[in-house]
């Protein structure tokens, strides 16, 4: 896709466009990815990125991801007129075929029964 850096550590806020829509964290190391969506692609990104340059994000895998140097973020889809709902529901769609389309797994398991649930 278009909007990727290699290494979420060295890109650049521009790096992303600023709209809404689904993003993926991957770890280059073991293929594992956190999927997410928001309002503000490069706001969200950025504030990942804010949170793992300082040690403090909540997700202790994607933090040993970034500390070493296995990070990497990709914009699935722009959804630029989104609101909130379309956003969850996109990501959730995500979440439900992520066996097929990550099979490595994913991070954010949380979502994970959520996502079933709301099937």
């Amino acid at each position: 896709m278009k909007y990727s850096k290699e290494l979420l550590k060295y890109s650049r806020n521009e790096d992303f466009p600023s709209v809404a829509g689904v993003y993926i964290l991957i770890n280059k190391k073991n293929e594992k990815v956190y999927i997410g969506c928001t309002r503000d692609l490069r706001a969200r990104i950025a504030t990942h990125r804010s949170l793992l340059l300082r040690g403090r994000h909540h997700s202790k895998e994607i933090q040993q991801a970034f500390n070493k140097n296995c990070l990497v973020a990709k914009v699935l889809a722009i959804l630029p007129h989104a609101n909130q709902t379309l956003l969850r529901e996109a990501e959730l769609i995500l979440i439900q075929a992520s066996p097929h389309l990550f099979p490595s797994g994913i991070i954010n398991k949380k979502l994970i029964s959520y996502a079933n649930y709301v099937k």
